[in-house]
């Protein structure tokens, strides 16, 4: 609570070191996470932002990452198709709104998006903000330098690209890119002044020691959000049936990242309903959103389930 306190009055920043030992903690875990807590209720009290994604384009994917169903190592049997009409994204948007999303997040599968689908999204942007005032958060991969300037004339609010897993463990999770690829695209977009959405993907074989390492190379590439993800082992991917996360290992995750971003927005994502088990509720006490809905290939928590839980929590819904 110490430390808290002194992080909140700007004294100064949680260490490596600690950070390790939070991971490692055991008599003295559930007063780190109290003070966990209480970091994120003097920044944004009981508030909650929601999130919902849309897979705008599916599959046909060259890239080999192996947590992923669109991967052309995945045998995985999913839907394919290209960039969705504008009237389905809009459709789409709208239903967001609906359900009291704050950021509508439009995600296309590949490596980069085309021109082409550039100048469609760029279309479609400032209708959803104008019609609908909702933030939109695109993840197309390795975008350029053109297309950044073209999404941001268009008003994109932000750009998800994750570094997913730490630079050790890359070269088991990926090839057809490397871990200097992914922080080259975020300094392209951090040069653009477009807000940095980025976070990774838990239980992929990383370390503690390497999950730490990855957290702060995160934290300096200054990110806006960070949504943290735990593996969600897919059948046809060859990190099919791999599991190596308990509950409260994931707990403590969301704990230290609160430690390390007091003041960011930082985001329970993908696989919280399958690792967290009855801890899901204190995970959400911790961080400042969350996806409503399905993920990229799989499916989510039904929203409605999702909406009580935050309600039964008290945690206020912003824009609800």
């Amino acid at each position: 609570m110490n430390l808290a306190q002194e992080i909140l009055a700007g004294n100064r920043k949680i260490t490596k070191g600690e950070v390790l030992n939070i991971l490692h903690s055991e008599e003295d875990w559930w007063s780190i996470f109290a003070a966990a807590m209480y970091l994120k209720n003097q920044v944004t009290q009981n508030s909650l932002r929601l999130n919902v994604l849309l897979s705008a384009k599916q599959g046909i994917c060259n890239e080999d990452c192996g947590y992923c169903a669109q991967s052309r190592r995945s045998t995985e049997d999913i839907e394919k198709y290209g960039l969705v009409p504008n009237a389905v994204i809009l459709r789409k948007a709208v239903l967001a709104k609906k359900n009291h999303a704050s950021v509508f997040c439009i995600a296309l599968s590949g490596t980069k998006p085309s021109k082409k689908e550039v100048d469609q999204l760029c279309e479609i942007i400032p209708t959803i903000k104008k019609r609908l005032g909702l933030e939109i958060c695109l993840s197309a991969g390795f975008v350029d330098n053109d297309q950044l300037e073209k999404l941001k004339r268009a008003g994109i609010n932000r750009i998800n690209h994750n570094l997913n897993t730490p630079r050790e463990n890359y070269r088991k999770i990926a090839t057809t890119h490397n871990y200097d690829d992914r922080c080259e695209t975020l300094k392209r977009v951090n040069a653009h002044q477009i807000d940095v959405c980025s976070g990774f993907i838990c239980g992929m074989g990383e370390t503690d020691s390497e999950l730490v390492e990855l957290a702060f190379d995160l934290k300096d590439r200054k990110p806006f959000s960070i949504p943290v993800n735990f593996l969600l082992a897919i059948e046809g991917t060859p990190l099919a049936g791999k599991n190596e996360l308990t509950p409260l290992k994931c707990l403590k995750i969301m704990t230290m990242m609160r430690f390390i971003f007091p003041r960011k927005e930082l985001r329970l994502s993908a696989g919280r309903e399958k690792h967290f088990g009855d801890l899901q509720p204190m995970a959400l006490l911790l961080v400042n959103s969350t996806f409503l809905g399905d993920y990229l290939t799989e499916e989510g928590e039904n929203k409605n389930v999702d909406l009580d839980l935050l309600e039964n929590l008290a945690l206020k819904i912003e824009n609800s």
